[in-house]
């Protein structure tokens, strides 16, 4: 939790805003069980989670600038700023690596049946957002 890095942009992950320590705690567990490997998931929390993302790139330099610059101009955008203000209202933000269609999916209902919010699915040059009632085809 709250790996001290830049967290530029979580290609080929799913990230997901969890309320509290319980929804959280839970979440992993189903995660794991559903054959994730926890050592690669990140979380942010609290004051701490919302200094690693810095949404404007001030605390790493020109280049986190520039980046931030950068991803204000496109859809990472919104994502940047839901993530922030969900840490700010200290909910845990979780990035989980996931490969193919169906690991999507699978990740995406668990985040759901916790009542994760703020679903995004993060791949090279798209990212995808899931609203409450979205299903993910086969």
């Amino acid at each position: 939790m709250n790996e001290e890095r830049f967290y530029l942009y979580p290609m080929q992950r799913v990230a997901a805003v969890l309320d509290n320590e319980e929804r959280y705690t839970a979440a992993c567990h189903r995660l794991a069980q559903a054959g994730i490997d926890l050592s690669q998931v990140n979380v942010l929390h609290g004051p701490e989670g919302q200094r690693l993302l810095d949404r404007e790139g001030t605390s790493h330099g020109f280049l986190g600038r520039f980046m931030r610059g950068m991803q204000h101009g496109g859809y990472e955008s919104e994502t940047l700023a839901a993530h922030s203000a969900a840490l700010s209202q200290d909910k845990w933000l979780i990035f989980v690596p996931v490969r193919g269609k169906k690991e999507a999916r699978q990740t995406v209902d668990i985040f759901r049946s916790h009542e994760g919010s703020e679903i995004f699915q993060f791949r090279r040059w798209a990212v995808q957002f899931f609203p409450p009632n979205y299903r993910l085809k086969p």
